[in-house]
């Protein structure tokens, strides 16, 4: 009796786990079609009415990531990272060339900027006979007109950090609108920051009425005498490829006529000069 009503029982508990696995596969499968539409677009409500997916865990459903936590494929793509690196290489390209220009007019303007020169007489040579004929047409004028030559050493000072191979150099002097010398400088080479040697030959034409002129004034100005000397002369930078350039000046120049006769050197006791370049 016993085994008869076990098997029952057996029997019972068989088809209950049948329909309990029945069930689940029924809800297993409502799940994965709730998931495909939802993938495919669908609302989110039928979700909510397949209550059977609740009891399933997450790591049975595939998560669904939003758009924006997606790697965009365009940005690491081989042509995108080919393109951002040349433009790197482009923009410092053009930062170089910049930084180099800027540096090459910063170098231009420090070093081939015009510096103006400084000159200053160290040695004035006039002969005794020229020294006597220059006072006799000033102060004795008999109507004959005295031409005097002296030559002149000036200490040259170039400060520029280019030198030039000086040509000769042609300037008058001039006094309240007459012509008293005419000078000629020889050619010389100014070397870059250096200190160079020009000797200047000059030649005077004292008329009677310039001497004339001259007595009237010198004294009455304590033989202080204030002179215009300009001209110009043609140079040479080898520096700047064998440039050609025509160098003018204008100087006022300050004399004391009296120490011609006791030291002719400090005849000159200052000046003030302009120069011009033209290419």
């Amino acid at each position: 009796m016993a085994s008869l009503h076990s098997a029952p029982k057996q029997t019972t508990a068989a088809a209950a786990d049948s329909s309990i696995e029945a069930q689940c596969d029924l809800e297993a499968q409502s799940c994965s079609d709730t998931v495909t539409r939802l993938s495919d677009g669908s609302s989110s409500d039928d979700l909510s009415s397949n209550e059977g997916c609740a009891g399933f865990s997450d790591a049975s459903v595939n998560p669904i990531v939003s758009p924006e936590a997606l790697p965009d494929a365009s940005l690491s793509s081989p042509g995108t990272v080919a393109q951002k690196s040349w433009r790197t290489r482009r923009s410092m390209c053009c930062l170089s060339c910049c930084s180099l220009f800027i540096i090459l007019i910063t170098l231009s303007l420090v070093f081939l900027r015009p510096r103006d020169p400084e000159w200053q007489v160290q040695k004035l040579i006039v002969s005794p006979a020229a020294l006597q004929s220059c006072i006799k047409a000033i102060t004795k004028s008999d109507g004959e007109v005295a031409t005097i030559g002296l030559d002149t050493l000036v200490d040259f000072s170039n400060p520029n950090y280019i030198g030039a191979e000086a040509g000769e150099g042609h300037l008058i002097v001039e006094w309240e609108g007459h012509q008293l010398a005419s000078v000629i400088t020889d050619p010389n080479r100014a070397p870059a920051r250096k200190h160079s040697l020009v000797t200047a030959h000059s030649t005077s034409v004292i008329t009677p009425d310039l001497g004339k002129s001259l007595m009237q004034s010198l004294p009455g100005k304590g033989f202080e005498m204030q002179v215009n000397v300009k001209g110009e002369l043609q140079a040479t930078v080898r520096a700047l490829f064998g440039l050609k350039v025509t160098v003018s000046l204008e100087c006022t120049v300050d004399t004391s006529v009296l120490l011609i006769m006791s030291d002719p050197d400090k005849l000159v006791t200052g000046h003030q000069c302009t120069y011009g370049v033209r290419f």
